[in-house]
């Protein structure tokens, strides 16, 4: 399903003009060139069958979200190939940049259509969406009086009604309390069973515990591991308490 080859992701740190006045002024501080480019993934490789639930781990910076970005086809590697047979669908389509302007119902009709539900599919689907969000006393409000945490849940609900073969998940399920954590864990479950892909990004560690199959670990851009969720789990808290 997922098959990335030596993939690695390099970004230029100084692009515009501002920039560069901070690598000169940085320059003049250090007494040397700061780096021109960082790599974000630095030749990864990995294989993900279809139907498997793949956790997602490491520090902040280590790669994990320019990995999913990849997947998704947001970025494109600077080297190496990633093939991803399915249609994807990710959080990142959305953004949670809900219109504030317009209500619930109305964002959930527009982003929808973004994730490929078409109007009698968002129809017969709005109820489910709402319920599923728990914003039932929403419905009608603009989207600016939602919390984050309500953004979440609301875009959660939207891209698990729409057609997909791999599900992209970057701490998606922080949010909301354990009734919604379990019903987003149930849902995961029966997607899994259907057949789909989902790689779930968190630090939650006791929930990729739960509910994932493998989980690969990402540090400065380096695979360090991918294997069974448990004991890679194990090794990565043993490696921050040491």
């Amino acid at each position: 399903m997922i098959t990335l080859f030596n993939v690695s992701k390099k970004f230029r740190l100084y692009q515009n003009g501002r920039s560069i006045l901070f690598k000169s002024i940085l320059k003049a501080i250090r007494k040397e060139s700061p780096p021109e480019t960082i790599y974000a993934l630095n030749n990864v490789n990995l294989d993900i069958r279809g139907g498997e639930v793949i956790g997602l781990i490491g520090p902040n910076g280590s790669g994990k979200s320019t990995l999913l970005k990849i997947i998704c086809g947001i970025y494109k590697p600077t080297t190496g190939t990633a093939r991803v047979d399915g249609k994807v669908i990710s959080l990142f389509q959305l953004g949670f940049a809900f219109l504030p302007d317009l209500s619930v119902r109305d964002n959930i009709f527009l982003y929808g259509a973004i994730m490929g539900l078409g109007r009698k599919d968002i129809r017969d689907n709005l109820k489910k969406i709402i319920d599923f969000s728990c914003l039932q006393d929403f419905v009608d409000a603009e989207a600016r009086v939602l919390s984050l945490g309500m953004e979440e849940r609301l875009a959660f609900s939207i891209v698990i009604h729409a057609p997909s073969d791999i599900l992209l998940l970057d701490e998606t399920l922080t949010a909301g309390d354990r009734n919604f954590k379990n019903k987003a864990l149930k849902i995961i479950e029966e997607f899994k069973a259907m057949g789909r892909t989902i790689i779930i990004s968190s630090h939650d560690l006791n929930m990729l515990k739960q509910c994932c199959d493998r989980t690969l670990w990402l540090s400065s851009g380096h695979l360090v591991a991918f294997d069974n969720t448990g004991k890679v789990i194990d090794k990565y808290i043993d490696s921050c308490q040491g």
